[in-house]
This record gives structure tokens, sequence and C-alpha cells, in this order.
């Protein structure tokens, strides 16, 4: 007990020096008192120093075969990794083995073929056609969205095919059709909302604040989730309508679009508000002249772009800063008929469009813009009277006191019942009676 005492001392003194001298006293003492072997087996198993042995092999017999001159000892496990095992590829030219011992080669040899990288996380919960969205954010990051053709650009030079296509085809069924990287609202992050300022049967229109830039815009989206591709690609028609078209004083303002929530987001130029307005007001012949003459100006500017807009009235003609726009391209489609035809307003489409006859798409436009500004003259919206709509649509009009007879016969030329006697844009824009609002 003495031995094992003044062991204990040197130990907590840290003169471990002196035990190598006295290594032998030791080994003497320890042999003449087995009595107290098994304390002092305590004492100097490392179990005193409060340090597992995380570095000696499992089975040390293992190294028997081995060179001693060579470290072999494998990884150190940690104890507290109970749901995910990490696994490491072992460089084969860092150690040396027996190949006879069949225990070690068992062992250490691990699926060199079936891993590629240095370190992997296996997750032991297998989950049989499971996709985290941690996956499809970092293969949506890797894979862009597809690249859409737009129909309404007439110059084929102009568009560019899609570098992934092949690849984007192999893993159609894996991406979904839009995701959000971050999971955060594009909307709500760019822009405040301030209030709504219109609505439709598909779509809403609220007045926006850009965060970033700090201007005023109206975003466009629509009500309905856009599932299936075949609505997606309709809703996405006025997007590629707008952005064919470009910029024109005439022409609503297009700046950008995204699909969010299975939702198509449109950011337009905000306008003051729309001609419908001035329905109800009564409004003198030279604001009328300076309306037509307007709006004459963005339908050739439309029509030259081999576009049909199909949807011209009140509600989608815009006033900002006393500037009449055209907007609202829900319904536009190609001159040449390559896309389909949806019509607009019934109220406002001539009897050929109704009849299915789209030979002449641009006389449309030019019959619904006639059509308008009687509205306007008259100071009431147009019901929905069969006799009287259908008196329209044959082109007999009543008189309208107090404006001049060559205005009123131009409305009777615009909306005349043979698309082929009705003025072209360019020929609109040409008449006399506009002389007075040139000067």
């Amino acid at each position: 007990m003495e031995g094992t005492i003044e062991r204990h001392s040197l130990l907590q003194f840290g003169q471990l020096s002196k035990l190598s001298e006295s290594s032998s006293e030791l080994r003497n003492e320890l042999g003449s008192a087995p009595e107290d072997c098994g304390e002092k087996e305590f004492i100097l198993s490392q179990d005193f120093f409060c340090t597992p042995d995380y570095i000696t092999p499992d089975n040390q017999n293992l190294m028997n075969g081995l060179d001693i001159s060579q470290d072999y000892s494998p990884c150190p496990r940690s104890p507290v990794k109970l749901t995910t095992a990490k696994s490491k590829r072992c460089r084969q030219d860092s150690f040396t083995f027996n190949t006879s011992d069949s225990t070690w080669a068992s062992k250490y040899k691990e699926n060199d073929d079936d891993i590629d990288t240095d370190e992997i996380m296996e997750d032991k919960t297998e989950r049989t056609g499971y996709v985290s969205r941690t996956a499809v954010a970092l293969r949506s990051r890797v894979m862009p969205p597809p690249c859409l053709k737009n129909p309404y650009v007439m110059n084929e030079s102009q568009t560019a095919t899609d570098p992934f296509g092949y690849q984007r085809s192999k893993c159609a069924s894996f991406l979904p059709a839009s995701v959000g990287g971050d999971g955060l609202s594009r909307y709500l992050t760019d822009f405040h909302e301030i209030q709504q300022i219109g609505a439709g049967n598909f779509s809403r229109v609220f007045k926006v604040l850009k965060r970033i830039d700090g201007c005023l815009y109206a975003v466009k989206h629509s009500t309905r989730k856009l599932y299936l591709d075949s609505e997606r690609s309709k809703a996405m028609m006025e997007v590629q309508a707008l952005a064919a078209l470009g910029f024109h004083e005439n022409v609503v303002g297009y700046y950008n679009s995204w699909i969010e929530n299975e939702q198509l987001y449109i950011q337009l130029e905000l306008c003051d508000h729309t001609l419908s307005k001035k329905s109800s007001l009564r409004i003198s012949e030279r604001e009328i002249l300076v309306i037509m003459h307007q709006i004459a100006k963005a339908l050739q500017f439309v029509h030259e772009k081999g576009i049909a807009h199909l949807d011209v009235k009140p509600e989608n003609i815009y006033i900002k800063n006393g500037v009449c726009k055209l907007g609202d391209f829900g319904c536009a489609t190609r001159l040449d008929k390559s896309l389909p035809v949806e019509e607009g307003d019934a109220r406002y489409m001539p009897q050929e469009i109704l009849n299915e006859n789209y030979e002449h798409l641009d006389k449309v436009d030019i019959f619904s813009l006639g059509v308008t500004v009687y509205e306007l003259i008259r100071g009431s919206p147009l019901t929905e009277s069969r006799n009287k709509s259908l008196n329209i649509k044959q082109g007999k009009l009543p008189l309208l006191p107090g404006h001049s007879l060559q205005l009123q016969q131009l409305l009777k030329t615009m909306m005349d019942r043979d698309p082929r006697r009705r003025p072209s844009a360019r020929e609109l824009m040409e008449h006399p009676m506009f002389d007075r609002i040139r000067c």
C-alpha cells in the first residue's frame, strides 16, 4: 500500500519521470503484493485519466501480420452520430497490408466502385419514390427553367434554341412547373401592395410600390391556379404578345413577368384610370379626335408587328397624364391566323368574327374602336339589348346631335358591315379630320 500511495502522489504532481527510473522496484512490489493487484490495475488503467480510448483498434490481434513501422490505426468512430453513418473512401496507396489476412481485408475493403465522392452522408431511412425539397431546389439551380418560344415574334432568327432541351426532357418528371429557390414570395419580397385597382373574370390588378427603385407599378396576376400546361400556355400569350411588341407611347408598358404559386404575375406600367370612366361623361369632339388618333396610332404599331388585339373597348384603353394607351392583350393573336382566335367582348365585335370569319382580323380592331368612340359620344355604356346590338353590327347608327357629320360619317365607315370597306389603321391616321389636332 505504501508503493501505491507513493505512485499516486507521483502521478498527482506530474513526476512521471520517476516512474521510469523505479520501474523495476514497482514491478517487484506488485509481484510481492498480489492482494492489491486489482486496485493497482484500476489506478494504472486509462480510465483513471477520464480519456476513452478511441484510437486503439477494436481487434488488436489484426495487427500481428502487419509491419510495425507503419501506422494502421483506423479512423476513430464518433459515439454521438447515431442516425447517420459517415464513411470515407480509403486510399489504396496510403497503406499496404498482407493479402493473406482475410479478416483485415474483409473489414477494411470498402466498396470503392460505388463511392465517387470523398465524403458521403448516407441516410439510414429508406424512402421509396421520395425526392427531398433540397434536391429539387439544387436541381432547379443546376437546370434553369425552359426557354419558351414566342409565337408573336415573326423573325425566327430572333429566337434561340433551348441549350438544355435534351437534359430537361430527361428529368421533366423530376422538376415541378415552378420552384421558388428559397421558398419566399417574389411578389411580396419585391413589391409593397398598396391597393387593388382592377378586377376581371380571370385576373386582378394591384397598385404596388417596388421596394428596390421606389417607383409605382401595376401588377396583374391570375386568380386561378395554372396547373395544366394548356392553361399556363394560354395565360402566357399576353406576356409573349407584350414582349414581342416592345415599347410604344400608346401601348401600356410591360416590364416583367413570373410564375409564382402556380399563378402568372405581370408587372406593367401604372396608369391613372381607364376610358370607361369617361363613358358616363360628356366629352368634346376634340377630345374624341385625340382618343381616336392615339388609339389608331397604337393599332397601326400593333398591326405592323403582325398582331391583332381583338378586344378593343373602353375598359382596355388606359389614360396616363392625358395620353391614351392600349392595354390588356389577353385575346391577342397573329394576323396570319397561325394562332387560335379568341374573340373579346361580344358587344364590340363585328358580325364576321361572331360567324368565325377570320379573314380580316386587323379590321376587327377598327370596328371595335368605332363602337368604343360611339359609346363615348353617347355618354352611356352599351347595353346587352339584342336589337340595338344588331343594328350597330349592321352599321345602322342613329344621328349624334352636337357632332359634325364628318365625324359621324367616319364612324359609320369604321363600323361598316363589310370589313373590306373599313379603313386600315394607317388610313385612319391619315384622315383629314385629324388635321385639327395636329396643329
